[in-house]
């Protein structure tokens, strides 16, 4: 087939042969019976058979994908481009709802697993902000290669700095010469990874998830020390303990992921309700207790993963995880980016702002401790940090567009 050098729209179809398919796994699924836990501790041994149960019986009697579908299509416009990255070449999936505001800044979103292009939804407001004096955005959003929509890298090797380069080209194909970014899970490492390849585009990033290595004893001895003696506030230790639960108790998903994601992903491709489970269970523990997921909303989630065909989803821990800390973590993003961060009371990658100071970057202008984690108050944060930006770098981003 030809090359796409320029995007092209997209628009999700299903083919009747692969929902038919998905829809006779569902109706025919077996739902294993789980054993009696005591109050409190449903969630010990993975997704409860009660929450699952739910789950299915919603897919098989209410929930309508054509419904979805149309309403994707509505609600996203949506684009694929080829971009070339060393020998692979890379079909994106992309999000773009260009702002009609003169003056509006390219924000670049980049969801992580088993996140996606929705997560967008409640900032695609952002290009018309119904307060005309607040800044407004020209919004792109990626779809992680192998991931949904995008097409899959067909030799290893695709780290995270590639898939940053995929974005980067991106950006620059779609005119946004400066930009700044937003992201949280895989996102975060994606954007760290462009502003150190790339800060004189990418001129800032705005994260909601925060993780860096300990600083080193030559560079930064008295923080290095602070760290050992386990300096801490009330709250810098509630939050490091919970980044350390999930890392003890809730992190095998990675460490299957990470080493063998040809395997798992025979098994959750070819069983729906077995990718619903995998979902279902990692994203109960990264939201605050009592919170209820919109059923729809998860299988859709289930539906995008089992589409992509690709096992892309896992292997992305396998080709990034162990390249991670030289190719990111151990460099520190320069006085060239502005560095923002969210830290939400629930997120399970955290560290104190002395501590990202030292190792993560030299600019940090904004680091917010938001009460709720939703839409609304991200959004609040997204203006917070471009308020916070010198007057210079809003002038080159309002330009660059």
């Amino acid at each position: 087939m030809p090359e796409e050098t320029q995007p092209q729209p997209f628009k999700i179809e299903v083919s009747p042969a692969k929902l038919d398919w998905i829809t006779q796994r569902v109706q025919s699924a077996l739902v294993i019976p789980d054993v009696e836990h005591p109050e409190g501790k449903e969630w010990a041994d993975g997704a409860p058979s009660s929450t699952i149960n739910e789950l299915v019986d919603y897919w098989k009697t209410s929930y309508d994908w054509r419904k979805v579908e149309a309403r994707l299509n509505s609600t996203f416009k949506m684009f694929t481009v080829d971009i070339p990255e060393g020998d692979e070449l890379i079909k994106l999936h992309f999000v773009h709802h260009r702002s009609e505001r003169p003056g509006a800044i390219p924000l670049l979103f980049a969801h992580g697993w088993p996140g996606n292009f929705t997560e967008l939804e409640n900032l695609l407001s952002l290009t018309a902000p119904e307060d005309s004096t607040q800044q407004a955005f020209h919004i792109v959003a990626p779809t992680i290669p192998g991931f949904t929509f995008s097409s899959s890298p067909k030799a290893p090797g695709f780290s995270i700095p590639r898939i940053g380069s995929v974005y980067h080209q991106l950006m620059l194909k779609l005119g946004y010469t400066q930009y700044i970014g937003q992201g949280g899970d895989w996102g975060s490492m994606i954007l760290r990874s462009i502003a150190l390849s790339y800060p004189d585009s990418c001129l800032g990033i705005h994260l909601n998830m925060i993780m860096g290595l300990p600083p080193q004893l030559l560079k930064n001895p008295l923080t290095l020390l602070w760290l050992v003696l386990r300096w801490f506030t009330p709250e810098e230790k509630k939050r490091l303990a919970r980044m350390q639960w999930w890392m003890k108790e809730e992190s095998g998903y990675s460490r299957i992921q990470g080493t063998k994601p040809q395997t798992i992903s025979y098994a959750l491709l070819d069983s729906p309700v077995g990718m619903l489970a995998w979902i279902r269970e990692k994203l109960e523990a990264l939201i605050q207790p009592g919170y209820v997921w919109d059923k729809e909303m998860v299988i859709t989630w289930t539906m995008f993963y089992l589409l992509s065909e690709s096992a892309w989803h896992a292997r992305i821990y396998k080709e990034a995880i162990p390249s991670l800390r030289h190719q990111v973590l151990d460099k520190k993003i320069s006085a060239k980016v502005a560095f923002g961060v969210s830290c939400f009371p629930y997120d399970v990658g955290y560290i104190p702002l002395w501590w990202a100071k030292a190792t993560v970057a030299d600019n940090i202008v904004l680091w917010a401790f938001p009460s709720v984690e939703c839409g609304e108050v991200l959004k609040e944060d997204v203006w917070e940090f471009i308020g916070s930006l010198p007057e210079g770098t809003r002038r080159l981003l309002k330009s660059s567009a």
